[in-house]
C-alpha cells in the first residue's frame, strides 16, 4: 500500500527533556504511519527564533498539498495562534494531524 509523504513539527517549548523528545518522535511516527503517511522530517523547534518553524512552512510550500503531523496543536504557537495557523494551512490544502489522544476527563 503506498503512502504519502508528510511533515512533522515538535515545539521544544512543549517538551521537558531528549527523552521526551524521542518519546514525541515515535509518538509521530506511528500515528503517521497508521494513517498511511510517512514522514520525511520531523523539524524540532528550538526555544528562541523560530527557524526550524521557518524551514518546515518553506517545506510545506514547496510540497503540494504535503499533511502536517504535530503533538498537539499548542506546538505551532510559535508561528501564531494554533487554531488560525492549522486553518491558513488547511485553506491552503496541507491538512495539519494531531498524533496525541486528547486526555479523558475524570470528572
Amino acid at each position: 500500500m503506498p503512502t504519502t509523504p508528510a511533515l512533522g513539527f515538535i515545539s521544544m517549548s512543549f517538551v521537558r527533556n531528549t527523552g521526551e523528545l524521542l518519546a514525541i518522535r515515535r509518538q509521530l511516527k506511528a500515528f503517521a504511519t497508521e494513517h498511511g503517511l510517512q514522514l520525511t522530517k520531523v523539524y524540532v523547534g528550538e526555544p528562541g527564533p523560530p527557524s526550524a518553524a521557518f524551514d518546515l512552512l518553506e517545506s510545506l510550500l514547496e510540497s503540494d498539498g504535503q499533511p502536517l503531523v504535530v503533538p498537539t496543536l499548542h506546538h505551532l504557537a510559535v508561528l501564531g495562534h494554533p487554531a488560525q495557523i492549522r486553518d491558513h494551512l488547511r485553506h491552503c490544502t496541507h491538512e495539519v494531524l494531531i498524533a496525541a489522544k486528547p486526555a479523558e476527563r475524570t470528572c
